[in-house]
């Protein structure tokens, strides 16, 4: 089976450079840099309490919290420990035969796929189309192979950051409904895009063959607290995802987190706030790095090709760490990816890159 490399790993880089891991600004992965509101912070203090407690393990409140932000039912709402593993849930519930992703994309939608016993096709995507999805030549591609039973879409993709409006979404769904086909919509990062008004789950209904996927990690800055959910009205998905859910996938930090986050409206207003400064501060500053070809994202993240090898081990003596993308199915080791980090961070990005010319 395929094995996934990810961003964020401070300590790996740390112990092959000498530079104390707090030192490194990391760019490789894609977390909201106004860190762990001060509001969620006390309601992660306020749950310590009940750790000598089980969770419910139908999470009540949790979902309730998320259907109403998405304006869903409860029953909609299936939680658990990250994306990931809503991701890997999704993947064994659905056994699909054959499957199809994109290229580039995240890994895991494959190494889940094929470990639940798929085969996996490829979708490209090319750089002259800056990574985005052609409907029509992906329609076209699923009129000739009727074989493909799961399609997996990550939108905003990662680590283009191209993603398709809802309309298009639905277009492929309506698709997939008449030619019985799974469709998984990944939203890990569409917090990000438009004060999070272009997801597709308001679109849906109970026909609809979809789950879509989302986190609260890049967002709200808790990659070490674990927290993903998964969104359908479908009721045969409702019924597949049931019957093979584990119980207690959420800790009693995440679940409090996840009931009280969307109401943490001052955080969710500043973090807009932030991006819509930065985000094109950082695509105009990269433009001008003469030995990159920077193309355009709708999220929080930059997708790059370099000219210079082994960029990414040259800007470490910089204490700045980038996303490799070698791994990704479609790309190879001239492409990067980097974050949106505070302004500071991001002049300390665009200097470490200026000084290798």
């Amino acid at each position: 089976m395929m094995t996934v490399k990810h961003g964020g790993n401070r300590e790996q880089i740390a112990a092959k450079t000498g530079i104390a891991a707090d030192q490194l600004v990391d760019f490789s992965a894609n977390i909201n840099p106004l860190g762990l509101s001060p509001k969620m912070k006390q309601v992660l203090a306020d749950a310590l309490d009940e750790v000598v407690y089980y969770p419910n393990p139908a999470y009540p409140e949790l979902k309730q919290a998320i259907g109403q932000h998405f304006n869903v039912t409860a029953n909609n709402v299936f939680v658990g420990n990250g994306a990931v593993q809503m991701i890997f849930d999704a993947a064994t519930a659905l056994k699909a035969r054959e499957a199809l992703v994109l290229a580039p994309t995240f890994g895991e939608y494959e190494r889940s796929l094929t470990r639940a016993g798929a085969h996996v096709s490829h979708f490209k995507l090319t750089p002259e189309n800056d990574f985005a999805v052609d409907i029509d030549q992906l329609l076209t591609y699923l009129n000739t192979h009727s074989e493909v039973d799961l399609i997996c879409l990550c939108n905003p993709n990662n680590p283009s950051g191209q993603m398709l409006l809802p309309a298009d979404i639905k277009t492929i769904a309506d698709y997939c409904r008449t030619h019985h086909i799974w469709l998984i919509v990944d939203e890990a990062f569409m917090d990000f895009v438009e004060g999070d008004r272009l997801s597709v789950i308001p679109h849906l209904d109970e026909r609809d063959p979809v789950v879509v996927i989302r986190s609260a990690t890049k967002f709200f800055a808790i990659p070490g607290l674990r927290l993903g959910f998964l969104v359908t009205k479908n009721p045969a998905l409702r019924m597949k995802l049931a019957e093979q859910e584990e119980p207690w996938t959420v800790n009693i930090f995440a679940q409090r987190f996840g009931e009280k986050m969307y109401q943490d409206t001052a955080y969710i207003a500043k973090t807009q706030a932030w991006l819509s400064q930065e985000k094109q501060y950082l695509f105009n500053a990269l433009q001008q790095i003469s030995y990159l070809t920077v193309f355009p994202s709708r999220v929080n993240y930059y997708l790059f090709r370099s000219d210079i090898v082994h960029l990414r081990e040259k800007l470490w003596q910089s204490g700045i760490m980038i996303r490799d993308c070698s791994d990704y199915v479609g790309l190879d080791g001239h492409y990067y990816r980097v974050a949106v980090r505070s302004h500071a961070e991001n002049q300390q990005l665009i200097a470490g890159l200026k000084a290798l010319l």
